[in-house]
């Protein structure tokens, strides 16, 4: 049977360890064997209760009360597995079914708050179950507690989520709940081997899915909310803000900025700030962001000769890419996996030189969208898919061997987070982030910040001056500023 195209790079990962394809798991159909937990099946019957309670006389009241019944003390619990500044399931829950209650708000916004904060909250609560009981009673070697640890995961998948994992797939013709149900058993099997390696591969597929998921429907509401009767729209709204609230934080790492204004989009309760194609290309850079964090680990780690965590890490950057299949399109997002399956496997051979070439390969597809890629010795290059021409083209330092760049493309590169001139006066580059100012001059490999030299931090190569203009070295400058370098075969690409 052929692989789905959506899934090639799921094949990959799940063939490294010689236990499955993605054909067996596409097509299975066997239910999960697992054995119930109580507490979790109580907690799971009380979300279809209190779903149940919305009708077309709903008194909200009732409501609360089964919430502070039967989750607020769990809520709790995993709000405080949250850190400290990042948003809290039950303040945002509770702030809008007081709200309602008190007549501010609408039933319908209560309704949803409820729904889907209950949705962020069980999402959370199958991150807290893997990371702080499922992996370390697997690295104790004790299978029947890590079986057990598990086995509440799946049940809080199958009774709280997997119907809107369902909607996704229908919605944008996906294989989430193919690809979930597979993961999921190739989990068990690696519990049952007691395989910690390919579990820690493999529950980054079932993480960075269901991030998938949630990031999906939040477009959905992107998409729908501006059509919808004005009526319909704060519900809608409100919906959309808690659709995307459980993967926010987890996003904001790969782009603050763009994490950010998608949650003031929505949050605004505004359907003005509702604009498919702004909130798409946020959602996507954050996307980029993660994979360009991921691939650049991976390859660090692999170059450590650290083989597992170049694998860890090879997996959540694939998945990140996975992530935008409905970005890319469909003949691109082929493409793209075809090249990502390639990266996934030099990852698992350890060939270094294999994994840089085809991690730039994949990258190719992103720096369109979100990026600078240029060329030795070749004055064009683009920026966010937009092309220029720079007056001197890049060049590799013979006393160095490091890569020097004019200060135009480096200024673009970086323009989101720092502003960046040339002071003809002092023959010095000059670069302003959050009101700090960064000053380089030529010969020299210290760096000056908002006048103090930087006695941690120097450049691998000093700025030179070439025929008048000023060259930059590449990548000393972008990392400083919190951007990934990356270079194959003369050519380069910065990304978030």
């Amino acid at each position: 049977m052929r692989k789905p195209l959506a899934a090639l790079v799921l094949s990959t990962m799940l063939a490294v360890s010689s236990v499955t394809t993605f054909t067996s798991i596409a097509v299975a159909e066997s239910k999960f064997q697992i054995k119930e937990d109580a507490t979790v099946a109580d907690r799971v019957k009380a979300f279809a209760d209190i779903k149940a309670l919305f009708t077309e006389k709903t008194v909200l009241a009732d409501v609360k009360k089964l919430y502070l019944d039967k989750f607020q003390a769990e809520v709790k619990r995993i709000d405080a597995t949250i850190k400290a500044d990042d948003p809290k399931i039950e303040e945002n829950l509770l702030l809008v079914l007081d709200a309602a209650i008190k007549g501010d708000l609408t039933v319908g916004q209560a309704q949803q708050a409820v729904d889907k904060g209950l949705q962020w909250y069980f999402y959370f609560f199958i991150r807290d179950q893997m990371n702080n009981q499922v992996r370390p009673l697997l690295t104790k070697g004790d299978i029947a507690g890590a079986t057990a640890a598990f086995d509440k995961v799946i049940q809080v998948y199958e009774g709280a989520l997997q119907s809107t994992v369902d909607k996704r797939d229908k919605k944008y013709g996906t294989d989430m709940v193919a690809i979930l149900k597979g993961t999921i058993e190739q989990i068990q099997k690696d519990i049952k081997d007691n395989n910690v390696n390919d579990f820690n591969v493999h529950r980054q597929i079932l993480d960075k899915t269901i991030i998938k998921v949630y990031t999906l429907a939040t477009l959905t509401y992107a998409e729908s909310i501006p059509t919808k009767p004005a009526a319909d729209q704060p519900t809608a709204i409100t919906e959309g803000y808690f659709l995307y609230m459980p993967v926010y934080t987890y996003l904001r790492g790969g782009s603050a900025a763009d994490a950010n204004a998608v949650k003031g989009a929505f949050a605004s309760g505004d359907p003005s700030n509702i604009n498919l194609t702004t909130i798409q290309d946020q959602l996507q850079r954050t996307y980029i962001g993660k994979v360009s964090e991921y691939v650049k680990q991976a390859l660090t780690k692999l170059e450590a000769g650290d083989l597992q965590g170049a694998r860890g890490y090879a997996a959540e950057g694939s998945m990140f890419l996975v992530g935008q299949e409905v970005f890319l399109g469909k003949e691109n997002y082929k493409a793209a996996l075809e090249v990502t399956n390639q990266f996934v496997e030099a990852v698992d051979k350890a060939d270094l030189a294999a994994a840089n070439k085809s991690s730039f390969e994949v990258l190719k597809f992103l720096v369109g969208k979100d990026g600078t890629s240029l060329k030795i010795g070749d004055t064009a290059y683009q920026v966010d898919g937009t092309a220029y021409t720079a007056e001197n083209a890049p060049y590799i330092s013979l006393k160095s061997n490091r890569t020097l760049v004019p200060v135009r493309p480096i200024a673009q590169a970086i323009q989101a987070d720092a502003e960046v001139e040339w002071i003809h006066a002092t023959q010095s580059v000059v670069i302003t982030k959050d009101g700090k100012k960064t000053v380089l001059v030529p010969g020299s490999d210290r760096i000056e910040q908002d006048g103090i030299i930087n006695e941690n931090v120097k450049l691998d190569q000093p700025m030179e001056i070439v025929n008048g203009s000023a060259f930059i070295p590449l990548r000393a400058v972008a990392e400083l500023f919190g951007k990934c370098v990356f270079f194959e075969n003369g050519e380069i690409i910065i990304l978030r």
